[in-house]
Order: structure tokens, then C-alpha cells, then sequence
């Protein structure tokens, strides 16, 4: 049943509901982002200059967060990894991680705590380790090795995304957009802020009801995404995230 599934992530053991249906909207989701990318990149008008091997967003400053529902998607992704890749990607991951708590603890404000994070603060906390210049523990000869699960941040970019835009003065900046498009001219974007929020609501499906806010790519890359054992034979029931469950 898909309610004996968990995620291990940050710290924390998430029980996971109806698993399989969720990642099936979640792979809805993106196939109409693509349809939408793709109807973009049709029109002439419109520059679409990223591009396979083309890795520069994934070699500087590549940490970001996602939610609940693509962490687990994009956790499944690399625990299917052959183990050599896998274990090379655990281990940069790791040395990241360190280099995350370094960078978090640097920014003032409460300690950081995965599951009921402040979104603004947890922004500027990955600008601070973003500046580290990391690159991605999933790039691997200039491809992603999980590509066909990527998350949604990570499909936007090469695109003026709205979803991933800041608006002001009646001007809107496109954070997905690589540096290959300075000083190019957009004549349209891509809609997504609704694809966006779709993924927020899913997550909360996933988790429960609740929201566990965002996790970050190192986070995801370590977590482990699982079956719960049933009850032990002597009665005890585990412990899942602070509450007790039967499996």
C-alpha cells in the first residue's frame, strides 16, 4: 500500500500517502510544462539557447530547494543510480551538506530546522552557500545523471519562466534564464506559477496534509525513499516523525 512508504530527509522519517498517484501527477505536471516549453521554443521569436552539455548552471552556485513530492521523485532517481555513480554523488553531496551548515550558520536569524523552515530565511541562506560556487554532486561529464527526473527548477531553466520571475515596476526578471541570454530580447515567457503551486499542493498530499516546506539538492541527494516495516513481532511500533504508527 502506497501509506507504507517514508522518506528519510534532513534529519527526518516523513510517512509518505499515495505515493504512486502523487509522482503520477507530478509526471502530468511536467509533461504540460514541456508542451508549454516546447510551444515556446516553436515560435521564432522566442530564444531558446540552453542546450545538452551545455552545464554551466550546474557547475557554479547549483544549490536549490525543492518541495516534498519532487524530493521523493528525485530521490528514487538516485538511489536507481549504478552504485559507482551513486556513491561518488552521496559523497559530494556530503562534503556539501557541511559546506550548507557552514553557509546557514552564517545568516542570522533562528537555528535552521528542516520541516518547519521560514521560505525567506531558507532563500537567503542557500544565496549564502550558492556564493560558495558549488557545482551539482548529480553532473557527470557535463549531463545530468538523473535528468528525466530533474525537478521543475531544473526544466525551467533556458526559459523566461514566470513561476521562477521577480516583479516590479512593471518590469519582470527571469531568475531560470542562463547566462548564454544576457542581453538577448524576450518577446513572451512561459506561464508555469501555476504548475509552481500544483507542486506545493501535491507535496502537502504527500505529506499528510502538511506542509514540510523545501529541502535542499544535498539533502535530497542523501535522503532514502522506502517501504515502513510492519510492526515488529513483539509488538513495539516504530517512531515516524515524531509520531507513533503501525506501518
Amino acid at each position: 500500500m502506497d501509506e507504507s512508504w517514508r522518506i528519510d530527509i534532513a534529519g527526518l522519517g516523513i510517512r509518505l500517502h499515495d505515493v504512486h498517484l502523487i509522482l503520477a501527477e507530478l509526471q502530468d505536471t511536467y509533461h504540460l510544462f514541456q508542451a508549454r516549453g516546447d510551444a515556446f521554443k516553436a515560435d521564432d521569436c522566442n530564444p531558446h539557447l540552453c542546450k545538452a552539455g551545455c552545464s554551466h548552471c550546474c557547475k557554479k552556485g547549483a544549490v536549490f530547494t525543492v518541495t516534498l513530492a519532487e524530493a521523493v521523485q528525485w530521490s528514487l532517481a538516485v538511489q536507481a543510480l549504478p552504485e559507482p555513480l551513486r556513491r561518488r554523488s552521496s559523497d559530494d553531496a556530503s562534503r556539501l551538506l557541511r559546506q550548507q551548515r557552514q553557509a546557514f550558520d552564517q545568516v542570522d536569524g533562528p537555528e535552521d530546522r528542516p520541516g518547519s523552515r521560514d521560505e525567506a530565511l531558507l532563500s537567503s541562506r542557500v544565496t549564502r552557500l550558492n556564493a560558495m560556487g558549488p557545482a551539482c554532486p548529480l553532473l557527470a561529464d557535463d549531463l545530468c545523471s538523473v535528468y528525466q527526473s530533474r525537478p521543475m527548477l531544473c526544466r525551467a531553466y533556458g526559459f523566461p519562466v514566470d513561476a521562477y520571475s521577480v516583479e516590479g515596476a512593471g518590469t519582470k526578471v527571469f531568475r531560470s534564464l542562463c547566462v548564454l541570454y544576457e542581453g538577448q530580447k524576450l518577446a513572451d515567457y512561459v506561464r508555469a506559477k501555476d504548475l509552481r503551486g500544483r507542486l506545493a499542493e501535491l507535496s502537502c498530499r504527500l505529506g499528510g496534509g502538511r506542509d514540510w516546506g523545501r529541502f535542499t539538492s544535498p539533502e535530497v541527494i542523501l535522503s532514502h525513499v522506502g517501504r515502513i516495516p510492519f510492526e515488529s513481532a513483539d509488538g513495539r511500533a516504530m517512531a515516524l516523525g515524531g509520531e507513533t504508527t503501525h506501518g
